[in-house]
């Protein structure tokens, strides 16, 4: 009898130490995988969030050369209407680039974008404003209108919104060629006082 007992309380006791074991087993599994799917949750925000900035980012200097042709055009005294309405689409996509990215965040990130936006916007204004003049045939204050929108068009700091970026989500955020464009801006600059007092660049 004593030993079918010892026997008895051998097995029970083998049998809740498996039992034990099985459940921690189970529980380190189920915090593995739990830590799994946070660093792969965190990844994909953090994807997310470069992917966001980096449209606004492109929209942004998408938008700021195309005021670039649309001056050197007004700069010849022509108001190219069909280049002006294209304006009206590439500012769409920055503005739904701007809340994609501001929704993402983090707040700094949110914060330089909507600076950026501001900028831009003040820009659109700058070059709406000579545009209307030059198509409406009024010329009077042409170099104050001018220099408005290159002075707003310099105000344009994608650069700066894009080193906000990596400083907050890291060396794999959005980075512009700004060295190209500057470059392409001076070989399609058209004179020679526009090219000077247009000298930098987007950063």
């Amino acid at each position: 009898m004593d030993a079918t007992v010892a026997t008895l309380i051998g097995t029970s006791i083998g049998t809740l130490g498996g039992l034990t074991g099985g459940i921690l087993t189970a529980l380190l599994q189920s915090r593995h995988a739990r830590a799994q799917l946070d660093i792969e949750e965190r990844r994909r925000r953090a994807d997310l969030r470069r992917e966001a900035c980096n449209d606004l980012a492109s929209a942004a200097h998408q938008y700021r050369m195309h005021w670039w042709q649309l001056n050197a055009k007004l700069g010849k005294g022509v108001a190219d209407r069909d280049l002006f309405d294209d304006s009206a689409a590439l500012w769409t996509e920055v503005t739904a680039a701007h809340s994609r990215a501001a929704i993402a965040g983090p707040a700094r990130i949110a914060e330089a974008a909507d600076q950026l936006l501001a900028q831009l916007h003040a820009m659109d204004s700058a070059g709406t404003e000579w545009f209307s003049s030059v198509e409406s045939g009024y010329q009077h204050s042409v170099d104050v209108l001018r220099d408005e929108l290159l002075a707003a068009r310099r105000a344009v700091r994608v650069g700066a919104f894009a080193s906000v970026v990596r400083r907050e989500l890291g060396n794999d955020a959005p980075s512009l060629p700004v060295p190209r464009a500057r470059a392409r801006e001076a070989a399609d600059s058209p004179s020679p006082r526009v090219r000077s007092s247009d000298n930098s660049d987007s950063a």
